[in-house]
């Protein structure tokens, strides 16, 4: 069942929101260019009867995916970047649909890596592109997703992503945790902020790729999020995400006023396409969510944003080393290891 119901936002900016004695769940979507965005809408859907839910953003890679690939009824150009992320979000949404009654988690990457690479191989454009090179990929997205099941006072949570979109879950107790691991050879997310370093894999109709997937258990009351880019790429340390969210958390009345908080919120900021669906379960309603992450909000805002006069910037420099430092461990507690990573953290 689809979750969100949709309310405009302005021109560019959608949010959808969802609230009850089960769950509450928010959506936000916003383009930089009114009818030009690459990011899709984000999914959020749960199914009831099982207990199963899905949340996932997807980000079409406009650099490698900027050639036109299909144009609508009404004559406006669609590049492979736009194409390739709402054919990504259709065979989740189909996917979910046709598998969420199944018992568990079961069904594992490879029998959706092949659904995604059959829809997107239907997609592709007649005409050879004019953009050619090591580079250039045909419907390029990123894409990250969890799907959970409730089991108890626990989620079985199944993440999956390809590419620089990321999953997390987000507690009181710890605060943001990474639940993915980019696909780039750049590994640490301060300095994946300052460089954007290139994907080393992408969903894309035009060459191999793959979903990784990593399999948790996560104690409930809890909160899951997904997002692009456009939300955690242009903030100024990896904690401000997360201040981010918890601030617009704290200022809210509602799940309806969180989500647009957050759509003003990143608009604010951003120089990209921005996406992310999130749902949290186990609260008795929006006031118990919120006044459980208070102190967590207080504590994360007092030791990672800035306050008082103006930082010069090597004094800037500074407390964004020392920011990342006290705020990593926790933040990459969860996250998948490194490819050849020993079960001590070193590598083979």
């Amino acid at each position: 069942m689809r979750i969100a119901s949709s309310t405009g936002a302005g021109p560019g900016h959608a949010v959808w929101y969802h609230q009850d004695a089960a769950l509450t769940a928010v959506g936000v979507w916003t383009e930089r260019r009114a009818d030009a965005g690459e990011d899709a809408e984000p999914l959020l859907m749960h199914h009831r009867p099982t207990e199963t839910g899905l949340i996932a953003v997807f980000d079409g890679s406009g650099g490698s995916g900027a050639a036109i690939a299909h144009e609508s009824a009404a004559g406006m150009p669609r590049t492979g970047a736009w194409v390739g992320s709402r054919v990504a979000r259709a065979a989740f949404e189909t996917w979910f649909g046709e598998t969420a009654a199944g018992r568990g988690l079961d069904r594992d990457a490879t029998a959706l890596t092949n659904r995604l690479a059959r829809s997107l191989s239907l997609m592709r454009p007649t005409r050879a592109p004019r953009l050619v090179g090591r580079v250039r990929r045909e419907l390029p997205t990123t894409m990250a997703a969890l799907r959970y099941r409730r089991r108890g006072g626990t989620l079985e949570c199944r993440a999956l992503w390809a590419g620089d979109s990321r999953a997390y879950l987000l507690t009181p107790e710890a605060g943001l945790q990474a639940l993915t691991r980019d696909h780039t050879d750049e590994a640490d997310a301060l300095e994946q902020l300052l460089q954007d370093p290139p994907m080393t894999n992408v969903i894309c109709a035009d060459r191999p790729f793959r979903l990784d997937q990593a399999d948790s258990e996560i104690p409930l009351p809890s909160v899951l999020v997904c997002a692009t880019d456009g939300f955690f790429g242009y903030v100024d340390t990896p904690a401000h995400f997360e201040c981010h969210l918890l601030r617009e958390l704290r200022d809210a009345r509602d799940a309806a006023d969180w989500a647009d908080l957050l759509s003003a919120r990143v608009t604010g900021y951003t120089a990209d396409d921005a996406s992310l669906s999130l749902v949290a379960i186990g609260y008795r309603d929006f006031e118990h969510l919120r006044d459980a992450f208070s102190r967590r909000t207080n504590d994360v805002l007092r030791a990672h944003w800035p306050d008082g006069p103006r930082l010069t910037e090597p004094q800037f420099r500074s407390w964004r080393s020392r920011s990342w430092h006290e705020y990593r461990p926790g933040y990459e507690r969860l996250m998948p290891a490194l490819p050849g990573a020993r079960p001590d953290g070193g590598r083979r």
